[in-house]
Parts: C-alpha cells; sequence; structure tokens
C-alpha cells in the first residue's frame, strides 16, 4: 500500500485544482495551512468525491490557529475513494484567510504489488 498526498492552495480565487483517482484510496488525514489566522470566523473547508463530502462535518481552521493537522473528521464508516472518481476541494468560508494550504493525505487500498488499471 503505498500513500497519496493531494495539495490544493486557496489564494481568495475560488478555481481549485481537480484530481482524478487512479486507485482505490482510504482518506487518512486532513491538514489546513495558514500563514495568517482566520479570527473572528472560522475557515471551513469541504473535499468531495463525485461532488459527495468525504467529511462528516468541514475541515476547520479556527481562532488564532495557523496550523490544524486534524482538521476534518471522517464518518464513522470511512469513506472509500474508488478508482476513477475526481477529488475535488471547496472553500465553504475563508474566515478571513487570504492563503491556504489543504492536504488530504489518502492510503492506497491495492497491494504493493497491483498496477492501477488503464
Amino acid at each position: 500500500m503505498g500513500t497519496r498526498i493531494l495539495n490544493w492552495f486557496f489564494n481568495g480565487q475560488p478555481e481549485m485544482q481537480a484530481f482524478y483517482a487512479e486507485r482505490d484510496y482510504s482518506p487518512e488525514e486532513i491538514r489546513l495551512y495558514s500563514p495568517n489566522a482566520p479570527g473572528k470566523t472560522d475557515c471551513q473547508v469541504d473535499i468531495r468525491d463525485d461532488g459527495v463530502s468525504i467529511l462528516a462535518e468541514f475541515a476547520r481552521l479556527s481562532g488564532e490557529q495557523t496550523l490544524e493537522e486534524l482538521a476534518g473528521a471522517f464518518p464513522n464508516n470511512e469513506p472509500t475513494i474508488e478508482e476513477g472518481s475526481v477529488i475535488t476541494c471547496h472553500i465553504v468560508d475563508p474566515g478571513g484567510v487570504g492563503n491556504l494550504s489543504i492536504q488530504l493525505e489518502m492510503e492506497s487500498l491495492a497491494a504493493d504489488d497491483e498496477e492501477p488499471s488503464s
């Protein structure tokens, strides 16, 4: 099994990159980092698999935080990101953050010697 980390960068523009899942993955961690803390309103982020949220609630960066290692919670029946899915990130509320790095860490569900299908 291998790890894949998807990175999105928000700089005040609503456009975000989409990623293709070349194999099945299990989402493990969501990290949020900003050089400036959000202030009074939480920064809220959603990550979606084919348009459907994979989170139990939005990932958050709040108060005076500039880094949140465990920003999001997955439902009890942790979702599987299936091969062929499109994974996107959406800023629900920037909360005063002008620049934000979002990371989704995923573990491959394929065996080490298994090649992704083409």
